[in-house]
């Protein structure tokens, strides 16, 4: 055991002068190059934490751990933590070392020696661990106090990396909150442009859908005052009803009255049959089987039947319409 566990410290060596090779000759400033660069660090120290797991498992074996506690579960534990955090420490390190976005300070701070001197000081005690004979020749300090100094940095590092990737994400949540509010006041300003720059004498039809119930206040009340504001405005609904412009017609039919309902009974009825058409249609044009999903004409339809319920009291069986 104790010769398997020395050739793997020796792999672990050669790993060990690869990465450092990877890290401060090979960096990639760019291109394709970068996503190559991080497999490799990655793979690397894959491989070497594999390797120095092996070794840590024989120098157990050999009672190199024994002084850390006692307790065999209580040093399994110990020993198992220290190993891990380091080596994924160790990993972090090296793979955000040239990283040139946000980064825990921690972790950047980690990058300038934590993958040059976590290995080492694992493999070189690793060969003081493995071999009993070389062990007893050395005052224990020797050994235990580069383990001692790699606990208390893996420990520092793991808790400054874990707050600092609490507080990136802190901020990424409020830039995203930020974001999100600044485009939906962008699109909210772009609405009110729109009508404002909307000519209702003759395209009165393309702000009906800024008067649906889904729409902020302000932006209704706005687009409502526009349409409003054409004294045929009424007619010009009874038009739209009548050709294949019906759904923009229902859309703000559903959502706000009109002043004679009655007047608008039949063509209601008649705009009903339209969408039915248009939908008809739109479905016989469909070739694949991605043009159907399950929330289809969802909008146009529950704007028909929302409108068919205001104009019930009209006396009008929409029923077979419908």
């Amino acid at each position: 055991m104790t010769f398997l566990g020395n050739t793997l410290l020796i792999i672990a060596a050669f790993l060990y002068v690869m990465l450092l090779n990877a890290m401060y000759t090979r960096v990639p400033r760019g291109g394709d190059a970068v996503m190559g660069y991080a497999w490799g660090i990655i793979i690397l120290n894959g491989a070497l934490s594999v390797v120095l797991i092996l070794a840590a498992v024989i120098a157990g074996t050999k009672n190199g751990f024994d002084w850390v506690s006692p307790n065999g579960a209580n040093r399994f534990l110990i020993t198992s933590g220290v190993l891990l955090g380091a080596l994924v420490l160790t990993a972090l390190s090296a793979l955000f070392k040239n990283e040139g976005g946000p980064v825990p300070v921690v972790l950047r701070l980690y990058g300038a020696f934590a993958p040059v001197l976590f290995p080492f000081i694992l493999i070189a005690v690793g060969f003081i661990l493995i071999n009993p004979e070389l062990r007893a020749t050395l005052h224990p300090a020797v050994y235990r106090g580069p383990l001692v100094v790699l606990t208390t940095l893996t420990a520092v590092g793991i808790g400054g990396s874990l707050m600092g990737w609490m507080q990136l994400s802190q901020i990424r949540a409020s830039e995203a909150v930020e974001y999100n509010k600044q485009r939906e006041d962008k699109i909210h300003q772009s609405h009110l442009d729109d009508i404002d720059n909307c000519d209702v004498s003759k395209n009165m039809v393309f702000i009906l859908v800024f008067t649906d119930a889904n729409h902020d206040q302000d932006v209704r009340e706005k687009a409502l005052a526009k349409i409003k504001s054409r004294t045929d405005w009424q007619q010009e609904m009874l038009r739209l009803l009548g050709c294949d412009w019906a759904p923009q017609a229902f859309t703000f039919l559903a959502s706000n009255d009109v002043d004679d309902k009655q007047l608008f009974a039949e063509p209601v009825r008649e705009g009903v049959l339209i969408q039915a058409r248009l939908i008809r249609e739109s479905i016989r044009k469909s070739y694949h089987e991605s043009h159907f999903y399950p929330d289809l004409f969802f909008w146009e339809v529950e704007r028909v039947l929302r409108s068919v319920d205001r104009f019930q009291e009209t006396g009008v069986d929409y029923k077979p319409a419908v």
